[in-house]
């Protein structure tokens, strides 16, 4: 005969099995949620920053200036990539879609997970073509900030200003620049025809471009001349207001090109400018193209061959501070790339 306990002695361990019961299930479901629940979870990067503080930096350089460039970029795949895309077209860059690794600006965005004493950090890199920026970001108190130097790559040294104002953090101990080795692949620019580079060019019977005025078409006419070669060395010669005398300062930063210049390998481009209100009639035009000859009567009388420098210019009744100066000559040598 099975015996039954009375409800009054039962209903209490009834009540305390549940409870136990409870208890374990809501262990069971805490270890199971884990860094999932909310509370665990690290805040996200606020990656409008991050993009906005790399490309500024981009920026700053002659080529990747954003009224002047073009940039290829493969379609985003990650919020990181969405976000850097949208600052590029915000400045004001070209930019046109390719699949793969097109193009000599081709931008890849990557977040790479790098190791410290503090365990694994993650590090933003953008590069454009074979020039990059990169810098450690984190989370701290609810806020993006930059927790490393910022480092740039695949380019001579400049002064680059950058924008840690942002982040509320403009006097920080990171807010510094240093330049190193680039360490990346090779870049080919499989957009550009093979017959554009200078020396098809120069060798040809076409006839030379019809030169027309930068400020109007924000690209340089010969573009398809120098997708075959690099930046190697950049200056601003200034000239005196209303003014072609080249003086002093300015022979002598010629002289120096000269001497740098490799004529098997090297062309110069030269680009007259004049920007803002001027007293000659017509004087923007005369006075860019007329300081963009000068500097080339001073190249070709120190021996240099003509083909070897393209001269242009680029004026308007407005200032152009951003991009050109308002009164001298952007003088740039290029290296041809190694084939």
């Amino acid at each position: 005969m099975v015996r039954f306990k009375s409800s009054a002695t039962a209903y209490p361990r009834i009540r305390k099995v549940l409870l136990v019961s409870s208890l374990l299930s809501l262990l069971t479901g805490c270890s199971m949620v884990g860094v999932k629940a909310p509370w665990g979870k690290e805040p996200e990067p606020d990656y409008d920053l991050i993009a906005e503080n790399l490309v500024n930096s981009l920026a700053q350089f002659p080529h990747l200036n954003p009224l002047m460039a073009t940039v290829q970029v493969a379609p985003p795949r990650s919020r990181f990539e969405r976000q850097v895309e949208s600052e590029l077209r915000d400045r004001g860059y070209k930019v046109e879609r390719v699949e793969g690794h097109e193009g000599l600006n081709r931008v890849t965005p990557e977040i790479r997970q790098v190791a410290s004493d503090n365990g694994a950090q993650e590090l933003y890199v953008l590069s454009v073509g074979q020039l990059s920026v990169e810098r450690q970001y984190e989370v701290v108190a609810d806020k993006t900030v930059p927790v490393s130097e910022q480092i740039i790559r695949g380019t001579r040294e400049r002064r680059i200003s950058l924008d840690d104002e942002i982040f509320g953090a403009a006097d920080s101990e990171y807010s510094t620049v240093a330049f190193k080795p680039y360490d990346g692949p090779d870049i080919n620019d499989v957009l550009a025809p093979p017959e554009t580079t200078a020396l098809d060019w120069f060798n040809s019977d076409e006839p030379a471009p019809i030169k027309q005025n930068i400020y109007e078409t924000m690209a340089s006419n010969y573009r398809g001349v120098f997708a075959g070669f690099e930046d190697v060395d950049q200056s601003i010669l200034i000239f005196p207001n209303d003014s072609l005398r080249l003086g002093d300062v300015n022979k002598s930063i010629i002289e120096r090109y000269v001497a740098e210049m490799d004529p098997e390998t090297d062309i110069l481009s030269v680009i007259g400018c004049s920007h803002g209100q001027t007293e000659i009639s017509n004087g923007n035009s005369l006075l860019a193209l007329g300081r963009a000859n000068r500097v080339k009567e001073a190249l070709l009388f120190s021996g240099l061959e003509h083909d070897k420098i393209l001269e242009e210019g680029c004026w308007a009744p407005q200032l152009f501070d951003e991009v050109m100066p308002r009164r001298g000559v952007v003088l740039t040598l290029k290296r041809q790339k190694n084939s």
